[in-house]
């Protein structure tokens, strides 16, 4: 129930915020580039004993950023995620590292502090999906024997519906129209990744990116610009 609940309020503030950006599309501008970053990622809800494990996240984004404070992305990302296990009682006994690769697709509405300048920083939230590529167990190490590395897709969800937040730093770029973009994120997965009956798993990812944004598409009105 809570999981319906939280995807039906995804949906809602993602269409009332995108209806209230609409009035503004004459005066849009567009920005675009890539994106590459750090993951650090784990299981929650009924996972126990996980720690964090870093992974690379990398790919491309589209931003748009009304003539008022309000802004819109989406991402596509090749994204690790996963997590490390140790058995509290003996980790030289029983441990190992879980691997799961997405594309994720991140929508993001934003709210930038500042109308215009080289600086606009920005907060933001919204649904990311992520759709599993692949996943391998590495490192495994059973009763205290060393076990060959195995693919083990079969045991997660094809599809993981989070929720991010985070802030952004946008700096004025190399060139006109160009801008340098630190970003920081928490997602939240909302729906259980593993196909276990008698468990639910999420993720549990912090990411770190920085990524390089190009103006595409017509410039601001000159009262709007640096």
């Amino acid at each position: 129930m809570f999981r319906a609940n939280s995807l039906r309020f995804t949906i809602f503030s993602f269409l009332l915020v995108t209806s209230c950006l609409s009035s503004s599309f004459g005066q849009q501008r567009f920005s675009a580039g890539p994106r590459v970053g750090l993951n650090l990622s784990t299981f929650g809800m009924d996972a126990k004993d996980y720690t964090l494990r870093p992974g690379v996240t990398a790919g491309a984004f589209l931003m748009y950023s009304s003539l008022n404070h309000f802004g819109i992305s989406g991402d596509v990302l090749y994204s690790q995620m996963g997590a490390k296990y140790a058995d509290p009682a003996n980790s030289q006994a029983n441990s190992f590292k879980q691997r799961i690769n997405y594309l994720e697709v991140p929508i993001a509405l934003r709210y930038f502090l500042t109308l215009s300048g080289n600086f606009r920083p920005n907060v933001f939230f919204g649904p990311s999906f992520g759709f599993k590529l692949n996943a391998k167990r590495t490192n495994y190490i059973a009763q205290g024997v060393a076990q060959p590395d195995f693919d083990n897709s079969a045991e997660f969800r094809s599809m993981d519906l989070g929720l991010i937040a985070g802030f952004q730093l946008n700096f004025k770029g190399l060139g006109e129209r160009q801008r340098f973009l630190i970003d920081a994120r928490y997602r939240y997965g909302l729906s259980d990744i593993t196909l276990n009956n008698n468990q639910n798993v999420n993720n549990s990812t912090i990411t770190l990116t920085l990524g390089y944004g190009f103006g595409v598409g017509p410039e601001h009105p000159s009262r709007y610009r640096k």
